[in-house]
């Protein structure tokens, strides 16, 4: 089985105080140049593996898409994404599985 940190309660809880955990993808650093690469959303149904707390879920949502699947090994991100992702839970997905 894959090792999964992110639910050992001192490893998640740093992870928390990130800035992405906190405000999400404007709090990625990465995130402006990996914006300008995604495709267009209209209409599509989209994966995301190792979905974490969602953000890229509810983006895709945001930009359009028909329907999303977002998949973690970690509980702990999925019960989080969840709360993140409320308003949107009918067009995403969340499933805890290995990748």
């Amino acid at each position: 089985m894959q090792e999964n940190k992110y639910d050992d309660n001192r490893f998640f809880q740093k992870y928390a105080e990130m800035s992405r955990s906190k405000y999400g993808l404007k709090g990625a650093g990465e995130w402006s140049a990996f914006q300008k690469i995604l495709p267009n959303f209209e209409g599509k149904e989209v994966l995301d593996l190792g979905c974490g707390y969602g953000w890229h879920c509810k983006y895709a949502v945001e930009q359009g898409a028909d329907h999303v699947l977002g998949i973690d090994l970690s509980y702990k991100m999925l019960e989080t994404a969840k709360q993140k992702i409320l308003l949107l839970i009918l067009l995403i997905a969340v499933l805890q599985s290995k990748i």
